[in-house]
């Protein structure tokens, strides 16, 4: 196993890998680790990619980095922005064990190192979960989040929205035809010109600082994201301006046939209008009807209002391998957790 400390140190043999998964996964994607890597690493974080090679080249690449401070020191190249994580592995290469085998090794000196936003449907994660684990260590296991998705392919917009609850169409209906009466305008920018990128990045954060959300701790994240987004004609940015201001604004992906919402925020002052629910009909209809969609996301998380828009839930986990010698009271609490998340949740059901 080869260790880089630079995304550019990632040798040509292994562009195959970054190429697959910019066919279908913005989160394994050069776009998404470009973003992070500029402006999502946490002070004094370094980038730690290591490399599986095989005898014709790299077999798979994982994304890490390497943290100044706490347990674990290195963990999966995420942050609460990461919707998913995996592996990054050669087409028809089933490496996912021999991968998890060669970290486990290459990492063993550390007490603690960790791995989260796994979906549990990645064909890989048994295997790779399988290979990671190693003698004189734990390998604790732990729910993340849930991700909320529908499948989409073969269905227009008029049918989806049909689908969903009447009490959700009403309010798409009332308060679109309200807003529309006001003199209301709902947009998408797509790949457009460098001006109108960077407008619409102005109008985005003109609304976040008005909205409920708390200031994000890495507030050059979603900027650079959605450059580089548009830079891969990825990028899908609904707003919603009233009176020639912008009122809610939802930033949209869409690579490899999955649209994922990746943050969306509207200024509290016109709650009563529900802004929100109207431009996130108004962003699925743009691109159910416009674009050859099969999947849309709803990202990380189990936000009540995702149920209203899809019906299906994919759990994500995280894995923390942990040195028995040197952190045993870790696996202890861990154990405690557990135990206690069980009964609460006996005592919920009963």
């Amino acid at each position: 196993m080869t260790a880089l400390d630079a995304f550019p140190a990632i040798p040509p043999s292994a562009a195959p890998l970054l190429a697959r998964a910019e066919g279908g996964n913005l989160f394994a994607s050069r776009p998404w680790f470009d973003a992070f890597l500029a402006a999502g690493l946490p002070a004094g974080a370094a980038p730690l990619f290591l490399v599986l090679n095989g005898a014709h080249g790299p077999r798979a690449l994982l994304p890490c980095q390497r943290l100044a401070h706490g347990d674990p020191s290195v963990s999966s190249l995420t942050s609460f922005y990461s919707c998913d994580f995996r592996p990054l592995i050669a087409p028809g290469d089933d490496a996912a064990f021999d991968l998890g085998q060669a970290v486990a090794r290459h990492l063993s000196g550390e007490a603690v190192f960790g791995l989260d936003s796994l979906a549990t449907d990645w064909p890989g994660l048994d295997p790779f979960l399988k290979g990671l684990s190693r003698p004189g260590r734990a390998l604790l296991r732990y729910a993340h989040f849930g991700r909320w998705w529908e499948d989409v392919r073969g269905r227009g917009f008029d049918d989806y929205l049909a689908a969903r609850d009447g009490a959700l169409r009403e309010v798409v209906r009332r308060k679109t035809a309200r807003l529309e009466r006001d003199g209301a305008v709902l947009s998408m920018i797509g790949a457009g010109s460098d001006a109108e990128v960077e407008a619409g990045i102005a109008d985005y954060e003109t609304v976040y600082a008005a909205s409920w959300k708390e200031p994000e701790p890495f507030p050059d994240f979603q900027p650079t994201l959605m450059r580089r987004l548009a830079d891969a004609g990825w990028l899908r940015l609904a707003l919603l301006h009233l009176g020639g201001q912008p009122i809610a604004a939802q930033l949209w992906s869409l690579a490899g046939g999955t649209a994922t919402v990746l943050k969306l925020a509207h200024d509290q002052r016109f709650d009563k209008q529900s802004p929100g629910t109207v431009l996130t009909a108004f962003a699925i209809r743009m691109l159910m009807n416009g674009e050859a969609i099969a999947r849309l996301d709803f990202g990380r998380g189990d936000d009540p209002y995702k149920r209203a828009w899809a019906t299906r839930r994919t759990p994500h986990i995280g894995i923390r391998s942990v040195s028995l010698a040197r952190r045993p009271l870790t696996v202890v609490r861990h154990l405690l957790g557990t135990a206690v998340r069980g009964v609460r949740a006996r005592e919920r059901s009963g």
